[in-house]
């Protein structure tokens, strides 16, 4: 099993690498109130980062959220069963 996981994320960085030499063009990306220039491969590294930032972020307050039901249910619990 490990070593189908290990040719699995081998083939995947193979790939990751060969596009990123393959576009490594540099892309302006305009902020509003300023613009940067990248190559597009960091450019789309970082958006990718920020984006499971994001998405760590939103599942984080999710997850505070169901705790604080949980925690709400079991004192219910507690004091329907005295």
């Amino acid at each position: 099993m490990k070593l189908i996981i290990l040719i699995t994320f081998s083939v995947i960085f193979f790939i990751a690498l060969i596009f990123s030499v393959l576009n490594f063009h540099l892309v302006e990306i305009n902020l509003g109130f300023t613009s940067i220039s990248l190559p597009l491969t960091i450019a789309l590294t970082i958006e990718l980062f920020v984006g499971i930032g994001i998405g760590l972020l939103a599942a984080l307050i999710q997850i505070m959220r169901l705790k604080s039901d949980y925690a709400q249910l079991d004192k219910q619990l507690k004091r329907t069963n005295k």
